[in-house]
């Protein structure tokens, strides 16, 4: 991970992911609490922060004025909800005791090879120049892992568990194409440039195309004398294996088909002429059902494909089981968690006053109910 990505892991990561586009280069003021997740926080900051990762990559994307002003608005609604569902998980794993330090020691290593540090203090230097810190870091790759744990444990293995035969079978026939070793075909190649004569060029190379089919010279001695291209020369026109499928449309024409010692008629392209030779062929390989690598690539693919309506499904659950208490001023319409509704008292005098006289009156009852029995136990006694 280099440095140039690192804020928008930060962003993303750590808050999941205000003021409004307008708004973006005012004064920041004083941070504040927008909304409560039981007994965790969600700050303005975070959430001014996850807005402006999605401008930003809006504006990667080419849009500007209105155009990106409406797709912000667009997906603004779902800045607090993907914040929330974060914190929720984070929550989640502490919870279920998910321990993700290995993991993030394992990134932090990473990271110091790909900019070329040998020890951590290197890389904090290198992120304090580059404007973060590295407990922000750790912070949002603790929280990225802790949520892919849960998720894993909480919805991917179960939707794995659940996978039949049937759906496995028919995701086969499905995507076969994605369980098919590709046909390759190795060619050689005689390049001739178009010159300034295009008509001298093309019958010098339909005369290499004569003598290599006639047999009277090999093709790897054509392609050494007479190839007008590096490669040709060098190795004698070998190019190498080439996924059929990766040919260009009218090479492929020619020698997808074609049998082994093939020599095609002149192929024009941009810059001259080329003359293939069919040296081998490997076909298409579909591989079996029960292959280990198959089998796990289709519970891949299943998974991947039922995933979705389950992780929002087990959302859903822990949002309905949390306390959420948002900021009206941060409540979208089209939200999709919705804020408790708590019932504000703003304070008075008066208010504390009726409050501590109840009080005192229900610690008087409990002493005259007290004193009662006291009696009755003494009456008895007698």
């Amino acid at each position: 991970m280099s440095l140039k990505r690192l804020a928008f892991l930060l962003v993303i990561a750590l808050f999941c992911g205000g003021s409004a586009l307008a708004q973006e280069d005012e004064a920041k003021l004083i941070d504040e609490v927008i909304a409560r997740v039981n007994s965790g926080v969600i700050m303005r900051s975070a959430f001014e922060s996850a807005q402006k990762a999605i401008i930003d990559r809006l504006r990667e994307q080419g849009l500007k004025g209105d155009e990106l002003e409406k797709k912000f608005r667009e997906q603004q609604p779902r800045v607090l909800d993907d914040l929330i569902d974060s914190q929720l998980l984070a929550q989640r794993a502490k919870d279920l005791s998910i321990n993700v330090e290995p993991q993030v020691n394992q990134q932090i290593l990473r990271m110091m090879k790909e900019n070329n540090c040998e020890s951590e203090d290197c890389l904090k230097q290198k992120m304090r120049e580059a404007g973060f810190e590295m407990d922000e870091l750790k912070k949002a790759l603790t929280e990225r892992f802790s949520n892919d744990a849960v998720l894993s444990r909480e919805v991917y293995y179960r939707v794995f568990n659940r996978l039949t035969e049937k759906e496995k079978k028919e995701a086969y026939e499905k995507y076969k194409d994605s369980f098919t070793e590709p046909a390759e075909v190795t060619l050689s190649r005689i390049f001739i440039a178009l010159g300034k004569d295009p008509n001298e060029s093309l019958a010098r190379a339909k005369d290499l195309v004569d003598k290599a089919r006639s047999g009277v010279s090999d093709f790897a001695v054509l392609a050494e004398n007479y190839s007008e291209d590096e490669l040709g020369k060098k190795n004698k026109g070998l190019i190498g294996d080439i996924k059929v499928s990766e040919l260009q449309p009218e090479i492929k024409a020619a020698v997808e088909n074609a049998q082994l010692g093939t020599v095609t008629e002149p192929l024009k392209q941009d810059n001259g002429y080329s003359i293939f030779r069919v040296d081998k062929r490997k076909e298409a390989v579909l591989r079996p059902f029960e292959d280990a690598d198959v089998q796990e690539r289709i519970a891949r693919i299943l998974v991947g494909e039922q995933a979705e309506k389950q992780i929002e499904e087990y959302l859903t659950k822990l949002r309905s089981e949390a306390f959420i208490e948002i900021d009206q001023r941060y409540q979208f319409e089209n939200s999709k968690v919705k804020s408790a509704m708590i019932k504000r008292v703003p304070y008075s005098e008066d208010n504390d006053k009726k409050k501590r006289e109840k009080e005192k009156e229900k610690e008087r009852e409990k002493e005259k109910k007290a004193e009662k029995a006291q009696k009755s136990t003494a009456k008895d006694k007698q």
